[in-house]
C-alpha cells in the first residue's frame, strides 16, 4: 500500500481497539449527565473488512479536510484527518443507512466518497 502523506491517524491498535469499543458502547464513556461521546452514538457493529476478502486498492486524493472515522456515519468517532489534496489508498466501500457510501482505508477506518475527488472505492466490501 502507498504510504498515506500528511495526515494524522491514531495507530492501527488503537483504531481496532476503538472499533471494538465502539461497537459495544465502551468507548469514551460519558461523565454523568454528559451528552453522549460520537462514538457511542456510531451505529457500526460491522467491523473492518477482512483484507483477504478485499484485496484492492485504489488511490484517492481528499477534495478538503476529510476526517477518517471508526465506521461509515458521521456519528462515528474521528482517528484523524487528511488535509486537502492529500492521497489514500482505498479499498472497498459501504452504503450506510442513510444511502451514504464510504471507503475504507486499510488499518486507519472509513471516509465519507463525498470527501474524496473521485468517489472513492469502486469495489464493494465484502465481510
Amino acid at each position: 500500500m502507498k504510504p498515506m502523506t500528511r495526515m494524522t491517524l491514531t495507530p492501527v491498535r488503537t483504531a481496532v481497539a476503538a472499533l471494538s469499543l465502539a461497537a459495544v458502547g465502551l468507548l469514551g464513556a460519558p461523565a454523568a449527565h454528559a451528552a453522549p461521546s460520537a462514538a457511542a452514538a456510531c451505529p457500526w457493529t460491522q467491523g473492518a473488512p477482512a483484507s483477504n476478502l478485499n484485496p484492492y486498492s485504489q488511490t484517492d486524493y481528499a477534495s478538503g479536510n476529510a476526517p477518517v472515522r471508526m465506521g461509515p456515519y458521521g456519528e462515528c468517532g474521528s482517528v484523524g484527518t487528511i488535509p486537502s489534496g492529500g492521497s489514500v489508498s482505498v479499498n472497498c466501500y459501504v452504503t450506510n443507512s442513510f444511502g451514504n457510501t464510504w471507503s475504507y482505508i486499510r488499518g486507519y477506518g472509513w471516509i465519507w466518497d463525498n470527501n474524496l475527488r473521485n468517489g472513492g472505492s469502486t469495489h464493494p466490501c465484502r465481510f
